[in-house]
C-alpha cells in the first residue's frame, strides 16, 4: 500500500466522502461531531499519517481540513502532536481565496470563528475576506450579532467596539445606532446607580462609625461611672465624696444613655447630704448649748467662790473654785484667774495648818 493511498484513507476516515464536502462551512460542522465520537487510537493513527503529507504549500486542502477537525475534536491529540487549528485554518483559507474559492474561505473561517472563540486573527481574516468579496452586509450582520452576544454576557463595553465597527461598515444601520444609544443610556444609568450606591455605602459607613464611636463612648463613660467610690451607709464622708465626684462627672458628661439615672442619684445624694448637714447642725447646737450651760455653771461657781472667800470661808470657796475650773474647761477665759485663786487659798490653808487636817 502506497503512502498516497494511506493518506487518502485517513482523509476519508476524518473528512468523509468527497461528494459531501464541497463547502467547508457546511460539512466541517457535521463531521466534527462524528470525529469526536471516533476511537482515540484511530484518530491518532490518522493524524500521524496526515502530518506526513501536511508540510509545504502544496498540501492538499482535504488533508489540512482533516487536521483541523482532529485538533478541534481531540484537543489532547492536537496538543501532543503540535496541531494548531487556528494557524492551519488561516493558511487554508488564504489558499482557497487565492484559488478563487472565496465561498470556501468564508465557510472555513466562519467555522473556525464558531469553534475557536477568542481568536482575534481569525475574526480579522474573516472580515478582510468579506470586505474583499463585497459581502459587507453579511460582515455587518456578523459584527452586530457578536455585539449582541457580548451584551448578553454582560460585556457591554466590549460590545460597544463591535457596534462601532458595524456602523463603520454600514452607516445605514439604524438598529445599531439605537443599540449604541441604549447602551450609552444604560451606562449612564449604571453610573448613576453606582454613584447612589456608593453614597449609600458612604452614608452607611459614616453611620456605622458614628454608632461605633457612641457605643465606645458609652462603654467608657459607664466604666468611669462605676469607678466612682460608693457611698457607705452611715458614713457621711463617703456620701459627700461621691456627690462631689458625681457633680464633676455630670458636668463633664451631660449627655449619655444613663444620664437620667445619674441625675436621680445626684438628687438623692444631695438630699442625704442636706440631711447629714442638718443633723450636724443640730448636734452642734446641742453641744453649744451644753457648753454654754457648763460655762454659766463655771462662772456661777466662780462668783460663789469669790463671795465665800470674801467671807473668809476658805474651804467652801476652794471647793467652788475647783468646780469652776472643772466646768470651765481648758479654754475658759477665767481659768488663769481662778487657778491663781485656788493656788493662793490652798497655800494659805497649808500655812494655817488647816489644809492638812
Amino acid at each position: 500500500m502506497t503512502t498516497t493511498l494511506i493518506v487518502r484513507d485517513a482523509t476519508l476516515v476524518i473528512n468523509g466522502a468527497p461528494e459531501k464536502r464541497k463547502n467547508p462551512g457546511l460539512h466541517l460542522p457535521r463531521r466534527l461531531s462524528e470525529v469526536e465520537g471516533m476511537e482515540i487510537g484511530l484518530v491518532e493513527e490518522c493524524a500521524e499519517v496526515l502530518l506526513t503529507a501536511a508540510g509545504g504549500e502544496e498540501s492538499a486542502p482535504e488533508v489540512l481540513e482533516a487536521l483541523i477537525l482532529i485538533a478541534i475534536a481531540h484537543e489532547s491529540i492536537g496538543a501532543r502532536m503540535g496541531l494548531t487549528p487556528a494557524s492551519t485554518g488561516r493558511r487554508l483559507a488564504a489558499r482557497f481565496e487565492r484559488a478563487g474559492k472565496a465561498e470556501n474561505a468564508l465557510g472555513l473561517l466562519e467555522f473556525l470563528v464558531e469553534e475557536l472563540p477568542g481568536e482575534p486573527f481569525i475574526e480579522r481574516d474573516l472580515a478582510a475576506v468579506m470586505r474583499r468579496q463585497g459581502v459587507v452586509r453579511d460582515l455587518a450582520d456578523r459584527y452586530f450579532e457578536r455585539a449582541k452576544s457580548l451584551i448578553r454576557e454582560g460585556r457591554a463595553e466590549e460590545a460597544m467596539g463591535w457596534l462601532r465597527e458595524t456602523l463603520q461598515i454600514d452607516r445605514s444601520r439604524k438598529d445599531v445606532v439605537r443599540l449604541i444609544r441604549d447602551l450609552r443610556f444604560q451606562e449612564h444609568a449604571l453610573a448613576q446607580s453606582r454613584q447612589v450606591r456608593w453614597r449609600f455605602v458612604a452614608m452607611a459607613l459614616a453611620v456605622s462609625l458614628g454608632l461605633s464611636f457612641i457605643i465606645i463612648r458609652e462603654v467608657r463613660l459607664l466604666d468611669q461611672y462605676r469607678q466612682i467610690p460608693e457611698a457607705v451607709p452611715g458614713n457621711p464622708h463617703s456620701t459627700e465624696e461621691r456627690l462631689v465626684v458625681l457633680e464633676s462627672f455630670i458636668k463633664a458628661n451631660p449627655a449619655w444613655h444613663r444620664a437620667f439615672h445619674v441625675l436621680q442619684e445626684r438628687s438623692t445624694l444631695r438630699i442625704e447630704t442636706d440631711r447629714i448637714e442638718e443633723l450636724r447642725n443640730e448636734l452642734q447646737q446641742r453641744e453649744d448649748q451644753k457648753t454654754g450651760e457648763r460655762l454659766l455653771s463655771a462662772e456661777a461657781a466662780m462668783y460663789r467662790g469669790m463671795t465665800l472667800s470674801d467671807g473668809t470661808e476658805w474651804r467652801s470657796a476652794l471647793d467652788e473654785f475647783k468646780k469652776a475650773l472643772e466646768w470651765g474647761g481648758e479654754n475658759w477665759e477665767h481659768r488663769e484667774q481662778v487657778q491663781r485663786d485656788v493656788e493662793a487659798i490652798a497655800e494659805f490653808l497649808r500655812e494655817g495648818g488647816e489644809l492638812g487636817q
